[in-house]
C-alpha cells in the first residue's frame, strides 16, 4: 500500500465519519491491545485495498481487520443483544433507532468502552441494542 494522498485520506475521513463506526470501535481496541497508535486512514485503506470492507465501511471481514492491526489471529460472530461475552472475546455493540444503527466497542459485560461518536450519540441514546458482533482469538 502507497501513502495516502491528501485528498484520498480526505475522502476515507468522510468515509469513516459517516459510515465507519464499526471500523473505528476495531480500530480502538487494537490501539488499547497494542498500545500503540494505529492510523485509521491507512489501517482502512489497507482493508478496502483487500476487501474486507467496501467504499462504504460495511464489514465484510472484520476478524481479518483486526487481525492485521494486532498482529494476532482472531474470529468473530454475530450473536443476540443478551449474548454473555466470555474472558477475551471484544464485543463490538450493534445499537438501532428507527432506520439508524451505529456500532460501538463494548466493555465486555454489555456496557460501552467507547464511542466513535462520542458520548452523545443519538442511536445509542434514543436506540436499543439489538445484537453484538463478537471477535474472539483463534
Amino acid at each position: 500500500m502507497g501513502t495516502p494522498t491528501n485528498e484520498s485520506r480526505q475522502k476515507v475521513m468522510k468515509t469513516l465519519g459517516e459510515y465507519g463506526c464499526y471500523f473505528l470501535s476495531l480500530v480502538k481496541y487494537a490501539e488499547n491491545l497494542t498500545g500503540k497508535r494505529i492510523d485509521a486512514v491507512a489501517a482502512y485503506i489497507s482493508a478496502l485495498e483487500k476487501g474486507w470492507t467496501n467504499g462504504n465501511a460495511l464489514m465484510l471481514n472484520p476478524a481479518a481487520i483486526l487481525s492485521e492491526m494486532t498482529g494476532l489471529v482472531f474470529g468473530v460472530k454475530k450473536t443476540e443483544a443478551d449474548y454473555k461475552a466470555s474472558s477475551g472475546e471484544v464485543e463490538i455493540l450493534m445499537y438501532e433507532s428507527g432506520n439508524y444503527t451505529h456500532f460501538v466497542l463494548g466493555d465486555g459485560i454489555g456496557g460501552i468502552a467507547y464511542d466513535p461518536l462520542g458520548d452523545n450519540s443519538f442511536t445509542v441514546r434514543n436506540g436499543r441494542l439489538s445484537s453484538k458482533r463478537i471477535l474472539f482469538r483463534v
